[in-house]
């Protein structure tokens, strides 16, 4: 999404999460921080991908879930768009996994016991977006020249 976003704003996310309670609770606190919200929760690779036909300015995921690794979604979704913003909501990740993740291209995590960083991270991070998207516009039009 090109235009920046403000604290007030419209915002679509993807939640790749097996419990539909802690992606509610996700939901109700980006309501509290004054975001409008439009989500859609998944669980499998296969409703991933379908998912993935709708834009989202902003993907949450689980990290350990039954029946669909965290690590696979952000496989899947660095495939498709190599800038949007990936944040983790885990009680299981740690602090290894944790810069794993970070290494293979996730912007951030939060601990679902502590989720005060959620907001600062989503600002952040909407923020951030759109200066990766031009920096990466920039050097395609360098490679071209």
């Amino acid at each position: 999404m090109s235009e920046t976003h403000d604290r007030l704003s419209q915002l679509r996310i993807l939640i790749i999460e097996d419990v539909e309670d802690d992606a509610l609770l996700l939901v109700d606190i980006l309501r509290s921080g004054g975001y409008t919200v439009d989500w859609k929760r998944v669980d499998t690779e296969s409703t991933l991908i379908e998912a993935m036909q709708e834009p989202a300015d902003i993907i949450f995921s689980d990290f350990s879930m039954p029946r669909f690794s965290g690590a696979r979604a952000l496989e899947i979704i660095r495939r498709h768009d190599a800038d949007i913003p990936f944040i983790y909501i885990s009680g299981t990740i740690g602090e290894e996994t944790a810069v794993q993740a970070m290494k293979s291209g996730a912007q951030d995590y939060v601990m679902k016991g502590s989720l005060t960083r959620l907001l600062p991270a989503v600002k952040r991070e909407l923020r951030d977006v759109q200066l990766r998207r031009e920096r990466r516009q920039s050097e395609q039009a360098l490679r071209k020249l």
